[in-house]
């Protein structure tokens, strides 16, 4: 586990900060950006396992960069977080290939569980 980079894209130091720190203590190297142009630049350079990344960003929209992602990186897994739930977010994010949608706030325990699910399997 030691060896899986995750990359936290959003725009709120606060965000970016708790799972940065939540992340690292379980044993994860983290990255962050809080913009698109540098997750983009993050992404290229460190090859993240495992993205989060915000659908509203000050330099663009989140779900408009995962359908490129998705298409330029097969592996590449990505969870979309936004602090509003609207299904048709939720819709678009999953079908353009998120692997989960996340409402913020979100509950740590269940971030650990889908975090451990999502490393498990690849």
């Amino acid at each position: 586990m030691k060896n899986k980079v995750i990359l936290v894209v959003d725009d709120e130091l606060e965000i970016r900060a708790l799972l940065s720190r939540f992340l690292s203590r379980k044993g994860f190297k983290v990255f962050s950006a809080g913009t698109l142009t540098e997750g983009r630049r993050l992404v290229d350079e460190r090859s993240p396992n495992l993205i989060f990344l915000d659908v509203n960003l000050p330099d663009g929209n989140g779900l408009k960069e995962l359908k490129k992602w998705s298409h330029d990186f097969d592996s590449l897994q990505v969870i979309m977080m936004s602090a509003f739930d609207h299904q048709e977010a939720r819709d678009e994010a999953l079908s353009s290939g998120a692997i989960h949608f996340l409402s913020k706030p979100f509950n740590l325990a269940v971030l650990d569980q889908l975090i451990q699910k999502q490393i498990s399997t690849n």
